[in-house]
Formats: C-alpha cells, structure tokens, sequence
C-alpha cells in the first residue's frame, strides 16, 4: 500500500500544479475559460480530481493560479503605463485579422510554461501532508 499511495500522492501533486499553472495562465493571459480549448483543459483536470477524489482541491488551486495570474497581469500592465510619474499613452493598433486560434493557444500554454517559473502555493502541499496514513497507522515495515 504504500508505494501505491505514494504514486497516488504524486499523482494529485502533479495534478495539483498542473490546475495552479493553467490557472495562473488563464489569468494572466486574460483568456476565457468557459470557451474552447481552456474549457475543455480545465475539464479534463478536473475529471482527473475527481476520479482521485480531490476535486475541492484542485479546483482551489486552479482558482488561486487563475487569481493570481490576473492580478499580475494588472500590475504588469499598471506598471507598463506609469513611467516615472507621469502616464504613457500607446498609439492604438487596430485589429489584425481574426484571435489567436485554439492551437496556436495551446503552443502559447506550452511556451509559457517553458519560459515561466511557477511553484505551487504551500497551503495546497500541507494538504497532501495530511492526506497521508499516520505512519503510527501503517502496517510492516514502510
């Protein structure tokens, strides 16, 4: 049982970090994720919480890192604006043919994991602590 729950253990870890990155993602990018390809990314971690029996959790995770994305995404483009005390104001572009399509979003999601260094909250590792048998508990030798 126990390498068994060590896997699963790492198992929701990785799930867990995979729900705070796309969420951190969806944020910063400022993309929707009820439309598209997000939608169905956020689905398929989300069935995967479930079927581990984590769902609250990654969906939190997933939250936190959608949050937290946007509100860096703010400030980067408050500070963007503000030089030195006095506001920049850009020339606006107008639009250039239609959005980024889906592909070329998940390439975009595959590069900016490449390129971004994010580490997951310690409030979602404590919990996988406790989702451990107390080794008291354990039977045989672990």
């Amino acid at each position: 049982m126990g390498k068994d729950a060590g896997k699963v253990k790492a198992e929701i870890r990785a799930l867990l970090e995979e729900a705070y990155r796309f969420g951190y993602f969806v944020g910063y990018r400022g993309h929707s994720d009820w439309t598209g390809w997000a939608r169905e990314r956020r689905e398929e971690i989300y069935q995967k919480a479930e079927r581990l029996g984590v769902y609250e959790l990654v969906k939190k995770a997933y939250k936190r890192g959608k949050d937290e994305g946007s509100r860096r995404r703010e400030e980067e483009v408050h500070l963007g604006l503000i030089e030195k005390g006095r506001v920049v104001i850009e020339e606006e572009k107008p639009a250039e043919g239609p959005v980024i399509e889906e592909r070329e979003e998940e390439e975009e999601f595959a590069e900016f994991l490449r390129t971004t260094k994010l580490v997951l909250p310690p409030e979602f590792l404590n919990t996988l602590r406790y989702m451990e048998i107390p080794r008291m508990l354990k039977m045989g030798g672990e």
